[in-house]
């Protein structure tokens, strides 16, 4: 029975480990109730939504995005941001250095506030080619 015990207590104990390092998957909007599913290069008007509680209830003053997942050339930069209900909006421009080529991949954003990295949020990021 101990064994037992102590076999579901380290399989829950590695489920929830495994569940809180999973980025979660948040919505882009426009700020006016819209919201798509990713987020769309060359544009400069979408924001991320951000749970507050996911920050612990307010907005850094110190707050900052890392990005990483896109390809070399693609860039999301944080422009500014705004709260609304009880979500953070993280207003992003999405840029990118060629649009030579597609771009549909899966950017995950680092929301820090200083050094502290507050959540991890995943959100696809898509561009389509154009020629140049």
């Amino acid at each position: 029975m101990k064994k037992m015990l102590l076999t579901v207590a380290a399989a829950l104990s590695l489920a929830t480990t495994a569940f809180a390092a999973t980025p979660a998957t948040v919505y882009a909007t426009d700020g006016n109730g819209n919201q798509f599913d990713g987020l769309y290069t060359e544009s400069s008007w979408m924001a991320v939504e951000v749970p507050l509680a996911d920050l612990g209830g307010r907005v850094p003053s110190n707050l900052s995005i890392a990005v990483s997942g896109l390809p070399e050339g693609t860039y999301v930069t944080l422009d500014s941001v705004s709260t609304q209900g009880s979500y953070a909006l993280l207003h992003v421009s999405v840029t990118r250095d060629s649009t030579a080529s597609n771009v549909n991949s899966l950017a995950q954003i680092a929301v820090n506030s200083g050094r502290t990295t507050l959540t991890t949020v995943q959100l696809p990021v898509y561009g389509a080619a154009y020629s140049e």
